[in-house]
């Protein structure tokens, strides 16, 4: 958990069926605020297993082994701090407090299985700490499941704003013996400056599996564990590779680890840079050397493999995607818009792009273009904080905010009587005013139409 933030309850229960509603108070809406956007921080778009309404927060499931050798259901979750309220606590101070809850579904008989229930809180001494970034809340839950096709039910409440949301991740406990030499599901995440650690070695867990400038901080964490007592190496010797959608490969490598007694925990740097935007998957496979007595003496290769996406960022600038080009169509003249829909291939996309932003470059002496760096940063911020079932630079927020960046003053209004939720960006530069709406309640904040 991060800093300021402690578990003041733990309820360990079998569940009923009635688990996804809040169960706190509110009190009076005058002393809460959400916070106010600021700048790029982690990813958090939607994906499998992401909710896409408000608490965002992204899960991701693997199987790995219990200290008792079971197989072992792990959940890791993300969720940043601006998702929840915070309310003012007299005479001093501000709190904001969150409930996990996990069911799992049998996945042919629709029949609830197991389930726990978890509550945080967190506190803040002034109203600045509650609008801190970077801080994003990270922690993970274990349960030993028999062997089954689950559908596992994760919902996060906000319990001071009463506001919950939910999403599902299918799930499989396979009933095949681990054996002597078993390989752990694969767990992505981020190591170093950009998962906010203090130190290189730190890795942070990132469930929504989405990326943008920080792919080059992309580490891979998993563990072995061997019950050999004969046999068996003094070290391990993984492979690994990532490919695109298409299948083709964008980086390989291999690595060595000394061999721990029982489990030994590992950890891969890809090493990746420029990408361009869209779907990967990364392999790592392990070479088990036959065990004594085995008749073919051949080896067995252990396999584990992950998908995650990059975003549109700084990351992707030296690939021109369709999506790549799209986005221009936000701060593009007519005539560009014009030019960009007349591209049809790769090629034309490039060499467009290109030209595109030289147009646009203040400092064009230099290797920087300060214009086009400024623009995908707010598209990076806008995926981040915006996404809600698509792209967050789609979105109504996200066009405005890549458009005129950063508003001057946020006013949210979540607990509105006589009409839907709002909130307004005041751009007093620009004299401009942008009231967007949560028709459905459920955190998609939209303009009128045609605005």
């Amino acid at each position: 958990m991060p800093a300021g933030s402690s578990c003041f309850g733990r309820i360990h229960a079998r569940l009923p069926a009635l688990l996804l509603c809040a169960v706190c108070w509110w009190s009076s809406a005058a002393w809460a605020q959400y916070q106010n956007p600021g700048p790029p921080t982690e990813p958090e778009a939607p994906a499998p297993g992401t909710s896409p309404d408000r608490p965002r927060f992204s899960v991701d499931a693997t199987l790995q082994l219990g200290e008792s050798g079971q197989p072992t259901v792990r959940l890791d979750y993300r969720m940043s701090r601006s998702e929840l309220l915070f309310e003012r606590t007299p005479p001093a101070g501000y709190h904001a407090g969150y409930e996990v809850r996990v069911i799992f579904f049998r996945e042919k008989k629709e029949r609830q299985v197991a389930g726990d229930t978890y509550t945080h809180e967190l506190r803040a001494i002034t109203y600045a700490e509650t609008k801190q970034r970077g801080e994003d809340i990270t922690d993970h839950l274990d349960f030993t499941m028999p062997p089954a096709k689950y559908r596992i039910e994760v919902a996060v409440t906000d319990l001071v704003a009463e506001r919950t949301s939910a999403t599902a991740i299918p799930f499989e406990v396979p009933a095949g013996s681990p054996g002597l030499v078993w390989f752990s599901d694969l767990t992505l995440g981020t190591v170093g400056p950009e998962a906010g650690a203090s130190t290189e070695d730190r890795f942070v867990a990132n469930p929504a599996r989405r990326y943008g400038d920080n792919i080059v901080s992309l580490a891979v964490a998993g563990e072995i564990f061997d019950r050999r007592t004969t046999g068996a190496d003094p070290s391990y010797h993984l492979y690994y590779k990532v490919a695109s959608e298409t299948g083709q490969q964008v980086a390989a490598g291999d690595t060595t680890f000394a061999r721990a007694s029982g489990r030994t925990p590992f950890q891969l740097r890809p090493r990746l840079s420029e990408m361009g935007a869209g779907a990967y998957r990364i392999t790592v496979a392990l070479n088990v050397p036959p065990s004594p007595g085995q008749k073919d003496g051949k080896n067995a290769t252990i396999r584990r493999d992950k998908s995650f996406e990059v975003e549109q960022s700084k990351a992707t600038l030296g690939f021109a995607s369709s999506q790549s080009v799209e986005v221009l169509r936000y701060i593009a003249t007519r005539e560009e818009n014009d030019e960009i829909g007349r591209l049809k291939d790769e090629e034309a996309r490039k060499a467009y792009w290109d030209i595109f932003w030289k147009r646009r470059d203040p400092t064009p002496d230099t290797p920087e273009n300060e214009a086009r760096d400024a623009f995908y940063q707010r598209v990076q911020y806008a995926n981040q904080h915006f996404s809600t079932g698509g792209p967050g630079w789609r979105s109504d927020m996200g066009r405005i905010y890549i458009v005129f960046g950063r508003p001057d003053e946020v006013v949210r209004n979540p607990f509105n009587f006589d009409r839907p939720p709002e909130e307004i960006w005041y751009y007093y530069r620009d004299h401009r005013t942008f009231v967007f709406v949560d028709h459905g309640g459920f955190g998609r904040y939209e303009l009128p139409p045609g605005q």
